[in-house]
């Protein structure tokens, strides 16, 4: 081969005598100011190659000529060597370009397909501008995008239909007339795809959104509207309660769109608009900081001197605005439990009471009052008194009113006492606060001096930390009276809302007055100071009133004794405990204990009817959580049903919280006699619900249990053979036993429908088990690791965004354009986060591009991403450079190939014999071996067509000079690289030389195995690199046919067979999609993220 102009060109010019003839000023130190983007300080290096750190463009001198020219890699080494005055062997013949061409159908096709994805782009657009931008009133002006959406979408739907259904000669003759139009149309589509908001812009909008409703909200109907709102939601923030509100305030339960079908088997409905609410998207980054001394708190030192330093991955809140739906816009199965009032006003009264008065910050008391006064707090005396002789409902409104002034309105809580802080100061600055609340001048003055801090500002003013008296920590001791009572007064408005006490004729009239003429900040706070107080509020209460029912279920005889107001002569005593001796107690059972209309209900039931009934229902077509009751018919105001057990928990807990049913023998009897006969039942209140465990799953599965730090630690055995199958931690530590247990049951797939104690020997036996078996197994691993391994390596293939699928498997599932590639639900999540253009891919090979996240959520199937753009990606270009990392196998894999291959070996990048761009005299002239170690392995592939060895080095010198493939990321072929043929089983090694290439022995070692393999193998025809020798493993054919002719087979062997083979298998894309399974939290429930508060 003659010298080409490629060679010429990189050995005569640098890049950067090309860059400064071509009018580019570079610095001495080799940095220019970029000319393929927006450089306005050098940010490109320029020696022999360049690289530019801005854009990340890189190469040698032709690639830098061909990009600013915009020329061909022939073109542009020729222009430089016209420009440089180069001479070059141009008498060789010269070699033939193909290019193949396109015929007219291949045109035509990818027209139609251009047009139709652009026109469903664009009604993707014109519907959403019809939902989102049409009048909220008939006075409202029509925004131009609602107006356009009317008058365009019906001409695009039909223009639509006439590329799926008309002839081709009508669509060529519509593209024909129209190309500009669908131009223009693209070029929009882009331009308000790259403009699309942010999530800082959407949630700028947000905000002043719900700043505005906070100005509107104090009127009297709203008000109490937003505070029955905040009593569901009371664990969210004002931002997204505000949000709730505005959006759809008869909201009851909200949850995400995927967490509604997951979690709750449910689906929104069609055509149902979300509620927008702010959810934290947190992302985790590594940084780099001192390691400290446990005790002296000083940085660690190495032997050097130096600073030790440690890797610490941090978490940095983050928030976007995401959609939930609330449960009257789904469809599907019943919720199990339902939000509803916790409580019944009658009977658990005392109980209730009893919980307020723990969760209050000061003692309360009952007195005789005026009619006109409900109750106070006293702040001298610090106790909380309310009127007697008022009904339940008054009583606990008036009760939670006035623990909220104690809570909030204390003025013993703010007398001023002595506070000092740490200060920033400077002469040249104003004082900013460090850090506060020390209870001493020392403390404080310690805490400084500890901290050593000093800072010079850009005007050379040093800044330093100073101690002085905190003057604003004197609060104010009275606050404005009205701002006092519409705080309590909606505190205790949301709380009974919550608990399902109506309140009724509480007043908020005032509320408008109040709120008039106070700035937004001042509204904010006292919202603020609500929301906070009432979820505070709410969970006190909730957990003293578990704590009670718990100390009445577990100990008897703590029993209170009931008023003698209650019970005013013997007389009705003795009625009473008549009732309890003599009543009737029957049995019944619900599908649906929530719900008992639902579906089966059964009354008037023994025992023995009851059990066999609830055994008899269904799962496969129940309505809810079935469950036994019992209904008392005494003549008491307890006469009526009640629940035993639900599901598989008798809640003796909250039986022996009514003290009624505590003391009424029937009751007792009844749930012991129930307990009794059903003993794999679960009993909440029993003593050894937090304790370890051992179950059995529906015959198949062992299960142990036991509560650590976080929740629940868990392990899962094999019944049939003991093998240890899984583990993990649950961490749900509020769950009882046996709902823990059910959950682990739901996140591995195990089933529920038989959930039986085991005895807890059988842990022991389990584990030794589990632990003979891992033994076996790692001696089988360790043996196997000594025979060579199956070959199972290929050579280098084209980086797919997503491994995951392939173009088959996209081809399967109905789409067949060559220029989008296939990705996962996952995989386009992540691709449209780093600001790739997702599409979602129809199965009627059609596509529609992604404007937002939640249109992923919502597409089962598979979505896409061009393949030019891909290409372009920094991701493809990682894929690409992460081969480098696997030399010996990626050579392993060349080597041990059974087909025609090449591979692609070039001077590694550090260089360190100095040979790039030599050729062979030059290094027989200096006595430089060729030396494996000192190149890298670029490149491999199959050979496509035949051809000599001479024939297959001037096409693969062809092809990566002028038509490199796109996962090819070097310049191109040149002087020094090796090119390795492995054909008919033979491998040699070329050296591409100034001159046509040149054979070189001994540059690739010989595969270790084969002189091994000549010796022993039993077959010559299986010399592959691997000893085949020994039984072959039978197929279940084969050993089917053996039993046929009447040979005695082993079942151990057709079992094994059986199990190969369907290891084998592999589902297709289609019945993977088709199969979803649930979102899972194995091992490790998952955080919330869309549903919770920020």
């Amino acid at each position: 081969m003659a010298e080409n102009v490629f060679e010429a060109v990189k050995q005569s010019v640098s890049t950067r005598e090309a860059a400064e003839f071509y009018g580019i000023k570079v610095r001495r130190n080799g940095m220019a100011c970029c000319p393929f983007h927006d450089d306005k300080n050098p940010s490109m290096k320029v020696d022999q190659r360049f690289h530019c750190f801005g854009c990340g463009e890189d190469g040698d001198v032709i690639d830098f000529t061909a990009k600013l020219f915009d020329l061909s890699p022939k073109e542009a080494a020729e222009k430089l060597a016209q420009d440089f005055g180069l001479i070059y062997d141009s008498q060789a013949p010269p070699r033939r370009r193909y290019v193949r061409q396109k015929n007219e159908a291949q045109k035509f096709r990818e027209n139609r397909q251009r047009c139709y994805r652009v026109l469903s782009d664009y009604y993707y657009l014109l519907k959403k501008w019809e939902a989102d931008r049409s009048p909220r009133t008939p006075e409202e002006e029509p925004h131009p995008r609602f107006v356009e959406a009317i008058q365009k979408k019906a001409y695009v739907e039909y223009l639509l239909d006439l590329f799926l259904y008309e002839s081709e000669e009508e669509q060529k003759a519509w593209i024909a007339e129209h190309t500009a139009e669908i131009t223009h149309l693209e070029r929009r589509l882009k331009i308000m795809a790259e403009n699309k908001p942010t999530n800082r812009e959407r949630l700028r909008e947000i905000t002043d959104g719900i700043e505005q409703g906070i100005k509107e909200l104090f009127e009297s109907e709203k008000y109490m509207h937003y505070l029955s709102v905040m009593s569901r939601f009371h664990r969210y923030s004002v931002n997204n309660t505000m949000l709730i509100y505005m959006q759809k305030p008869d909201a009851t339960l909200v949850a995400g769109y995927n967490k509604w079908k997951d979690q709750f088997e449910r689906h929104v409905k069609k055509g149902e608009h979300g509620i927008t609410i702010i959810a934290p998207t947190p992302y985790k980054k590594k940084i780099e900081e001192q390691k400290l001394d446990p005790d002296t708190k000083a940085p660690i030192l190495d032997k050097d001197g130096k600073i030790v330093t440690e890797e610490k991955e941090i978490e940095i809140p983050m928030f976007r605005p995401v959609k939930v739906f609330d449960v009257s816009q789904t469809d599907g199965k019943p919720l199990p439990e339902l939000a509803s009032s916790l409580f019944g006003n009658v009977p658990n009264y005392e109980a209730f009471m009893e919980a307020l008065c723990r969760s209050a910050p000061v003692p309360i008391t009952f007195e005789a009052m005026a009619a006109d006064t409900d109750g106070y707090f006293s702040a001298d005396h610090q106790k909380i008194a309310i009127r007697q002789g008022m009904s339940e409902v008054q009583t606990v409104s008036a009760t939670v009113h006035e623990i909220a002034h104690s809570k909030l309105h204390d003025p013993k809580k703010y007398e001023m006492l002595p506070s000092w802080k740490v200060v920033q100061e400077s002469e040249g600055g104003t004082k900013h606060d460090f850090k506060l609340d020390f209870a001493t001048e020392k403390e404080a003055e310690q805490f400084a001096s500890d901290m050593d801090w000093r800072y010079v500002d850009e005007n050379q003013f040093e800044w330093r930390l100073a101690v002085e008296e905190d003057a604003t920590a004197k609060k104010q001791a009275i606050k404005n009276r009205h701002t006092e009572e519409v705080e309590a007064e909606s505190i205790s408005y949301a709380v009974c809302k919550y608990f399902g006490i109506e309140t009724g004729e509480n007043s908020f009239g005032y509320i408008a007055s109040w709120s008039q003429g106070k700035e937004l900040k001042e509204l904010r706070a006292s919202l603020e100071t609500i929301n906070k107080t009432s979820g505070t509020l709410i969970s006190d209460i909730e957990r003293h009133y578990k704590e009670i029912c718990k100390e009445r279920g577990i100990d008897p005889h703590a029993k209170v004794e009931p008023e003698p107001a209650l019970i005013e002569k013997p007389e009705d005593a003795a009625k009473v405990s008549d009732r309890q001796q003599t009543g009737d107690l029957t049995y019944y059972v619900a599908e649906c204990m929530e719900f008992p209309n639902l579906g089966e209900y059964h009354d008037n039931l023994s025992l023995e009817e009851a059990i066999r009934i609830y055994q008899e229902i269904p799962a496969e077509r129940m309505n809810g959580i079935k469950g036994i009751g019992f209904e008392l018919k005494d003549g008491s105001d307890y006469e009526g049903p009640f629940p035993i057990l639900t599901g598989q928990t008798i809640d003796l807990d909250t039986i022996q919280a009514i003290d009624y049913y505590r003391d009424n023998p029937l009751v007792q009897k009844a749930v012991k006699e129930l307990a009794a006969a059903m003993p794999e039942m679960e009993v909440l209140g029993a003593d050894a619900n937090q304790q370890e465990a051992l179950f059995l799953i529906d015959n198949a599965t062992y299960l142990h249990i036991q509560p650590c730090d976080s929740g629940w630690d868990y392990t899962l055995y094999d019944a049939a053979s003991m093998k240890e199958l899984d583990g993990g931690q649950l961490d749900m530590p509020e769950l009882s036993r046996m709902k823990a247990v059910l959950q682990i049951c739901d996140d591995n797939d195990l089933g529920r429908d038989s959930v039986k104690y085991a005895p807890l020997s059988m842990i022991e036996t389990l584990q030794e088990a589990a632990y003979q078996q891992m033994q076996a197994e790692a001696s089988q691993m360790a043996a196997s690791s000594q025979l060579p391994e199956a070959q199972e390596q290929a050579l280098d293939e084209y980086p797919m965004p997503d491994e995951q699928v392939s173009a088959p498997d996209m081809q399967e599932y109905g789409y067949f354009y060559d220029g989008m590639l296939p990705v996962t639900r996952e995989r386009a999540l992540e691709l449209d986060a780093a600001g790739l253009t997702v599409y979602v891919l129809h199965e009627d090979n059609t596509e529609s591009m992604v404007f937002d996240s939640q249109e992923i959520m919502d597409h089962g199937g598979l979505f896409g991403v061009d393949r030019e753009e891909w290409e372009k990606s920094p991701q493809f270009h990682e894929k690409v450079i992460e081969r480098q990392e696997h030399q010996q196998e990626r050579e392993q894999a060349f080597l041990a190939q059974n087909r025609d291959c090449f591979a692609i070996y070039q001077v590694s990048r550090d260089d360190p014999q100095n040979v790039r761009f030599m050729n062979l005299d030059w290094l027989k002239a200096h006595d430089i071996s060729i030396d494996r170690n000192n190149y890298d392995l670029i490149y491999t592939a199959p050979l496509r067509e035949a051809g000599t060895v001479p024939e297959q080095l001037e096409k693969l010198y062809e092809q990566f000079n002028l038509q490199k493939p796109a996962d090819f990321h070097s310049p191109s072929m040149s002087v020094s690289d090796i090119v390795a043929i492995k054909q008919d089983g033979k491998v040699s090694c070329h050296y591409c030389d100034s001159v046509g290439f040149t054979q070189i022995p001994g540059f690739l070692p010989e595969n270790p195995l084969k002189n091994a393999e000549m010796a022993v193998e039993d077959d010559y025809g299986m010399i592959d690199g691997i000893i085949n020798n020994g039984a072959k493993e039978p197929t279940v054919a084969e050993l089917e046919q053996q039993a046929r002719s009447g040979q005695p087979i082993s079942l151990i062997d057709l079992a094994a067979a059986a199990h190969r083979e369907e290891r084998e298998k592999k589902k297709s894309v289609m019945e993977q999609l088709k199969s979803q399974p649930k979102a899972e939290h194995k091992k490790t429930v998952p955080k919330k993220s869309a549903e919770r508060e920020i």
